[in-house]
């Protein structure tokens, strides 16, 4: 077991001559640190590289200065440890005081993108811009979030409201968008010169102080008036796609710190250094040009977050988009120095539907809320704000649509569409308490307003030509129907009643019956008046001619005739329960996205009278880690609503009967129709040996009306005989109308009552170290051991492994070794490729150990003694030579067990010794020279869910996983294996091998090779602390007096503390760091002294 020894310096009883020593000596340390300090600072000044002879972004200035204007910055606006708090002024006793007030931040994203234009066209006016101010406002909210410059016109109007409106501001999170890479490399010199210019802009148009020329995409103009006083935070980027991430990982690999002037990461990934650059760029430049400072953070999503997820993984490799869990930015290893009194937050895009895993994760479907009711979103932001600790955590994207169309289904109705106004009303209410009740420090709902350009997944394909989505409004498209400001052209209100209809409307009619039709930009439109209709006896089937009168189906289900012109579709009115539009079978534009077979998405002349439901594909089929399996979920659109459409619980209606007056009113919306764009008047029609799907401009419908009785007999068609026709005019101007939805007034409400109060009473915290049990404070060790060096363990398992981050201990049998792979076979097996030295040089020299599995490969119980140990010192010895590095573990051959042998290893010289006893090693009673270790029997033992269970049963143990080969299921080794029906073949596939080691590696178990932990452990329980306190400055060194040489192991070391900004010297994660949960890591050699120190403003 560890020991600790504090050995506090006294001076009271020393000889004078002593003490002024002492003082002179303290005080060369001091100036020596001093000096060391001002070289940190200098290493902290961000340095802008832009090329050629371009000026500097921030001029460089010495330390003391920058740390003057930092002193002197003003900060209105601070992060805490789960809220925002303001500055606010405040009356006491007569006298005006500034006290801090922590808010929850509520509000809306800002979206400006008005019907007819995208948001980088910035049509919105000044009076727009206060309209919708003084709207969001009214909602009770207290912030807003623009993704980007806007327009001057925007920041007038804000600063107006605020002017007006001192009593009940609103606070701007300012956003600072990153555009695409052409590299996926983020570090990229050009790239990392535009964002920068970009974060220079944003905080020069806060403070009032920016000229900006025109460029295409980007706002422009003379922005004079300072909203500094209202901008609560810096808010930089978009949601990373892993894929750029991971690219910016691996081309960047050596960059894993970052310490600045004002934000600092002892140790982090290329990504989170790059991120952290950012940060610390914007708080450089704010507090040298303007000394004023506020809170600033970076936006992640789920994608990205710090948690793996068991529920993420195989999906057809046809149709994955990016790996969802294979990528983390975490938020705590970001830190604010002492020059940074604003601090940072985390932020998150969070919706209740994407990735599946925030629906299918177990202990996310069986949380439950506040409320009583399971919800997975409450289960996923309880996990990710105990990721955030001691920071406030923002969700600043989140909400569900109001669109016809569903894209993603979720648990518990949290779809990504399908939802009626009232429903969305009462599911956002749903998710604003789960993060409000979670401890978030603030709900940011996307998004203000509908827009109209905004593209979907499922339906994209669909919308041409894409160019001009930005005219009409898709009610199926879910990203155009997210807004609490509901953005509309519906001309009509279907409720049965006329009088929103005018007679030019009139298609054709007579006593018995009138048909009327048309269209706005996000319907089609039918009425009908038919005075002796009764759903009682009948049924009303209309047949569409949407394009080309030979194309589509000439044969009705109910008609015995052919129709003169081809059908493309037939809508069904049977009763208010039973309504349905079908489409010609052969013009559906579903796919099945696991076969190679895409359709052409045109109509085609037929008569087969098949007419099928519209079904799309919005949930693929997926099957967990542990091998829970999810079906596909299709997406039927068919099925038409019954209802008022002007009401909120029927706001997506498609028909109402009007049983009094006999009327009929239909809608629907035009992507029913495969109309890719109604403003040009163009449908879908695909054209064969094109990469792209194609449209035609269409002339009109041409509509066939029929009523047959319930027997779908006796048939009538209106008018007789003949169809009626119906075109619309094209529009490049796109008229529109806002109304508030209900989640409107649902917010307006919720919003009012969500205020915070944060407890900021200090408990008394006694200072400890320790050092953990694991590296870094995981809760258990976990080591990959492989035997007999299969070359497949190298060209199939060293790739995963790279992957996830993995590294592992290779046994070698030394009489199989050559400097080149070669083949070898035991007697009675079939010969099997081995690496050779060459490949484990190579892996040794990329982290991984290399180990004896002795010089012969064989059951060493009934071995001689002296045999063995002369075969254990000739196979370390020989490896040693090849491998030019010391061999500190043996490896039984068939997991040798007999007592006499463990004592061997020792005399050999080995550290460590690995037998099979399918047990785990408990972490204070670890027999080195019989490391138990668990086998890999075949591809079915353990299954993945046993080997889970194998893993999770390992907390705070160490448990080591032994693997021999990794041959692809259709290989001749495994084929073999099969032919000779062998059990315990000691195999595995590559996919069972990922499958494996990804489970390995989101069990958060410290993963390494056997002799890293092994050392690790004997490194623990030989060492003791010595700490010299001096105050506000700590010397530590982890002393024992094992073999340096060998026993150089970094060591975590855990420091609990009070100070709030400390700073950490000589370690192998320097840098500044903010306690968090009171506790701070490090990672120390042995014998080696660190400083600590303590530099905490107050």
């Amino acid at each position: 077991m560890e020991t600790t020894s504090r050995s506090y310096i006294s001076s009271s009883k020393l000889k004078y001559l002593v003490i002024l020593s002492f003082v002179f000596l303290l005080g060369f340390t001091v100036y020596k640190m001093m000096e060391f300090e001002d070289s940190i600072r200098e290493q902290r000044i961000v340095r802008i590289n832009v090329g050629g002879e371009k000026k500097k972004l921030i001029p460089v200035i010495s330390n003391a200065l920058l740390k003057e204007k930092a002193d002197n910055s003003e900060h209105l606006f601070k992060s805490g440890k789960k809220y925002f708090s303001v500055l606010e002024k405040k009356i006491r006793e007569g006298k005006q005081v500034q006290e801090w007030k922590n808010h929850f931040l509520k509000g809306v994203n800002m979206g400006v993108a008005i019907p007819g234009s995208y948001p980088s066209e910035f049509r919105a006016t000044y009076d727009t811009y206060m309209d919708w101010l003084r709207k969001i406002a009214d909602m009770n909210s207290n912030t807003i979030r623009t993704y980007t410059i806007l327009p001057p016109e925007f920041y007038e109007a804000f600063a107006q409201y605020n002017s007006e409106n001192n009593n009940k501001p609103l606070y701007l999170m300012q956003g600072v968008w990153a555009d695409e890479t052409d590299s996926n490399n983020y570090f990229e010199k050009e790239y990392l010169e535009r964002f920068q210019n970009e974060i220079k802009d944003v905080i020069d148009v806060i403070h009032g102080k920016a000229v900006i020329n025109e460029r295409r995409g980007h706002a422009s103009g003379i922005y004079s008036r300072d909203i500094s006083q209202y901008t609560i935070a810096i808010l930089l980027g978009r949601e990373w796609e892993p894929v750029t991430v991971t690219t910016t990982n691996k081309k960047n690999s050596s960059l894993v710190n970052y310490n600045g002037s004002f934000i600092s990461l002892p140790a982090g990934n290329p990504m989170e250094v790059w991120l952290a650059g950012m940060m610390d760029f914007t708080v450089h430049y704010e507090t040298q040009i303007y000394e004023e400072q506020r809170p600033v953070s970076f936006v992640n999503w789920l994608p990205t977050d710090p948690m793996y997820h068991n529920s993420e993984f195989i999906e057809n490799k046809k149709v994955r988009e990016y790996d969802n869990d294979i990528e983390s930015i975490d938020f705590r290893k970001f830190y604010s120095t002492d020059l940074f009194k604003a601090g940072i937050f985390a932020s998150y895009h969070a919706y209740p539907y994407y990735p599946d895993f925030v629906y299918l994760d177990k202990k996310y479907t069986t949380a439950v809320n506040a409320a009583g009711n399971k919800d997975n979103y409450y289960g996923y932001l309880k996990d990710l704000k105990e990721n955030c600790t001691d920071m406030p955590l923002l969700i600043t994207e989140y909400g569900v649509p109001s669109s016809r169309g569903n894209s993603h289904y979720s648990t518990f109705g949290f779809h990504q569409g399908g939802h009626s106004e009232e429903d969305q009303a009462e599911v956002n209410k749903t998710l604003t308490e789960d993060i409000y009740n979670t401890g978030c420090g603030g709900a940011i709902y996307f998004e203000w307003m509908d827009e109209w350009f905004k593209f979907n997944w499922l339906v994209i394909d669909f919308e041409v030509p894409a160019d001009r989505r930005k005219f009409w409004h898709n009610m199926e498209n879910p990203e155009q129907n997210f807004g609490v400001l509901a953005v509309e052209q519906r001309s009509k209100t279907i409720d049965g009643i006329e009088d929103d209809w005018n007679s030019n409307e009139l298609i054709s009619g007579e006593d018995k019956y009138k048909f009327s039709a048309s269209s706005d930009a996000e319907y089609y439109y039918m009425k009908y008046n038919l005075p002796e209709f009764s759903f009682d006896k009948s049924n009303i089937h209309i047949a569409i001619d949407t394009y080309d009168k030979k194309k589509g189906d000439h044969k009705l289900p109910f008609l015995e005739k052919d129709l003169d012109r081809g059908a493309e579709f037939l809508i069904n009115f049977i009763n208010k329960d039973s309504a349905e539009i079908l489409v010609d079978e052969k013009y559906s534009v579903y796919s099945d996205i696991y076969n190679d077979y895409v359709p052409l998405y045109a109509s085609k002349e037929n008569s087969d009278g098949k007419f099928v439901r519209q079904i799309l594909l919005s949930n693929r089929e997926r099957e967990s880690l542990e091998g829970d399996k999810t079906p596909r979920i299709v997406y039927d659109r068919s099925s038409l609503t019954f209802g008022n459409s002007g009401e909120y619980t029927s706001s997506n209606s498609n028909w109402f009967w009007n049983e009094k007056d006999k009327i009929i009113e239909i809608r629907i919306p035009w992507h029913l129709l495969n109309v890719s764009d109604p403003s040009s008047l163009n449908v879908l029609d695909d054209k064969a040996g094109t990469g792209d799907i194609e449209s035609s401009e269409t002339d009109g419908f041409n509509i066939y009306t029929f009523i047959t009785d319930k027997l779908y007999k006796n048939v009538i068609q209106i008018p007789d005989n003949q169809s009626d026709f119906y075109s619309w005019k094209k529009w490049e101007t796109s008229e529109y109308k806002t109304r508030f939805k209900k989640s409107y007034y649902m917010f307006k409400e919720l919003f009012h009552s969500m205020e915070v109060t944060e407890d900021t009473a200090e408990n008394k915290i006694t200072p400890a170290f320790r050092i953990t049990d694991w590296f870094e404070n995981k809760h258990g060790a976990l080591s990959i051991s492989f035997d007999d060096a299969s070359m497949t363990q190298y060209t199939e398992g060293v790739p995963v492994m790279d992957k996830y981050g993995i590294k592992a201990t290779f046994a070698l049998v030394s009489e199989w070794m050559n400097e080149n792979p070669s083949l070898s076979a035991e007697k009675g097996n079939f010969s099997i490729e081995k690496f050779g030295y060459k490949q484990a040089r190579e892996l040794l020299e990329n982290g991984n150990e290399i180990a004896s599995h002795n010089e012969i490969h064989e059951k060493l119980d009934t071995v001689p003694e002296e045999r063995v140990l002369n075969m254990m010192i000739n196979s370390k010895q020989t490896i040693e030579k090849n491998i030019n590095h010391p061999v500190y573990t043996f490896v039984f051959p068939y997991s040798s067990t007999k007592a006499f042998l463990f004592p061997l290893t020792v005399k050999a010289g080995f550290l460590f010794a690995r037998t099979g006893t399918d047990q785990t090693n408990i972490k204070d009673n670890i027999d080195f020279t019989k490391l138990a270790t668990i086998a890999i029997y075949n591809e079915n033992n353990p299954t993945p869910e046993e080997f889970k269970e194998k893993i999770d049963s390992a907390y705070d143990k160490w448990i080591i996983l032994n693997y021999h080969h990794i041959f692809p299921d259709d290989s001749k080794e495994m084929n073999l294996l099969r032919y000779h029906n062998v059990t315990n073949t000691y195999s595995v596939t590559p996919a069972m091998f990922e499958r494996q080691m990804r489970l390995a590696r989101n069990s958060d178990h410290w993963i390494a090779p056997v002799s890293t932990v092994g050392r690790y452990v004997k490194q623990r329980i030989n060492s003791r602390l010595e700490i010299t306190d001096h105050d506000d400055r700590i010397l530590l060194k982890i002393v024992n007096d094992l073999d340096r040489n060998i026993f150089n192991i970094p060591l975590t070391i855990e420091f609990t503390t009070d100070w709030k900004v400390i700073k950490v010297s000589n370690s192998l994660n320097d840098g500044i760091y903010n306690p968090r949960n009171n506790k701070v890591y490090i990672n120390v050699l042995p014998n080696e002294e660190i400083i600590i120190e303590n530099i905490t403003e107050e």
